[in-house]
C-alpha cells in the first residue's frame, strides 16, 4: 500500500475508486465521470494537494482537496474522503491523513476545512483524533418538485425581479446573516457560474433580495433577503420563479445553519424535509 499525491492519476481512476467507495455511503453516490468533474470544480479540487492510496496500481482510498481562501486564509477543503469497501479496517484513512497534514502545511496551506454527516461516527472520531473541531452544524434540506408548497404570489407595488447576468458578487455579503459554507461560497459559484442561474428582486433600481439555482438539479447555494425587506414573501417569489424557469426535478438547500430558525421555518413551510446533518469542522495546521 502506498500513499502518494493523485497529481498525474488519471480522472477516470479517481471516478472509479469514488463511487465504489462511496456505494454504501449513508446517502450513496453513483455519479457520471462528468458529474464527478463538475462537483470537484465547484469545490475547487488540485490534484496535487490530493492523496490516494495505493494498492497494485489502484486507487483504493482517497482524500480529495479543494483550494483556496477561507475567512482570509490558506485553505484545503476536503471535498471527499473514501475508502473501497473490501480495503477498510486497514487504517487508510489515517495513514492518509497522517501522510497529507505534513504536506499541505508545507505547501503554504493555514488550515483544513471539512464537512461530514453527523452520524457517521467513524469519519467523526477520525477528525478529531487529528484535531479538527466542529465550528458549525448544518442542516440538509430536499424535497421533490411536485411536492414543493409554493402557493403563486404576487410582487408588491414597486419592486421586480431581473436576471442577474453579472452579480456584485464582493457586495452581496451585506444581505447574509450567515457565511455559506465552502460548496455554497461565492468563489465556489464563480468556478461553475455558467450553470448557475441568478435572479434578484429589486426595488425601484435597489436589489434587495437575490437567489442562486443550480440548473439541472436545483440545488441552491444561495438565498438572501436584506433585513429591511423580509417578511414580504420576496424569497418565495425568488424560488418560485426559479422553479418555473429551470423546471429541476425537485429543490436541495445544502448546509444551512442549524441555529438559524428563520431559515429552518421557511423550509419547513415550503414542504423541504430535512435530511442528515452535517458537522463543519476545521483544523489549524
Amino acid at each position: 500500500m502506498q500513499i502518494q499525491k493523485l497529481k498525474g492519476t488519471a480522472i477516470q481512476d479517481i471516478h472509479r475508486a469514488f463511487n465504489r467507495a462511496f456505494s454504501d455511503y449513508v446517502e450513496p453516490f453513483d455519479l457520471t465521470l462528468e458529474q464527478l468533474q463538475y462537483m470537484l470544480k465547484r469545490r475547487g479540487f488540485v490534484d496535487c494537494l490530493s492523496f490516494g492510496a495505493f494498492s497494485e496500481g489502484e486507487v483504493v482510498g482517497f482524500t480529495l482537496n479543494g483550494s483556496g481562501q477561507w475567512d482570509g486564509k490558506a485553505t484545503a477543503y476536503d471535498t471527499g474522503t473514501g475508502v473501497q469497501k473490501g480495503h477498510r479496517k486497514q487504517g487508510i484513512a489515517s495513514r492518509i491523513m497522517e501522510v497529507s497534514l505534513p504536506l499541505l502545511k508545507a505547501e503554504g496551506t493555514s488550515q483544513y476545512l471539512l464537512e461530514v454527516i453527523k452520524t457517521n461516527n467513524k469519519a467523526v472520531d477520525l477528525y478529531q483524533k487529528f484535531g479538527f473541531s466542529v465550528s458549525r452544524e448544518f442542516d440538509y434540506w430536499v424535497c421533490r418538485r411536485e411536492a414543493i408548497n409554493i402557493q403563486n404570489r404576487t410582487l408588491p407595488e414597486g419592486f421586480s425581479i431581473r436576471r442577474i447576468e453579472d452579480p456584485d458578487w464582493g457586495g452581496l455579503s451585506r444581505f447574509w446573516d450567515f457565511q455559506p459554507s465552502w460548496q455554497n461560497s461565492v468563489d465556489s459559484v464563480v468556478r461553475v457560474q455558467n450553470s448557475m442561474t441568478v435572479l434578484g428582486v429589486y426595488h425601484h433600481e435597489t436589489l434587495v433580495a437575490y437567489a442562486i439555482m443550480e440548473e439541472g438539479t436545483g440545488d441552491v447555494p444561495q438565498l438572501a433577503v436584506y433585513p429591511d425587506f423580509r417578511r414580504q414573501g420576496l424569497a418565495t417569489l425568488l424560488l418560485q420563479n426559479l422553479l418555473d424557469l429551470l423546471n429541476p426535478p425537485g429543490l436541495r438547500v445544502i448546509n444551512t445553519l442549524s441555529s438559524h430558525i428563520p431559515m429552518k421555518k421557511f423550509l419547513l413551510n415550503l414542504g423541504l424535509e430535512p435530511g442528515h446533518g452535517q458537522y463543519e469542522m476545521l483544523l489549524d495546521l
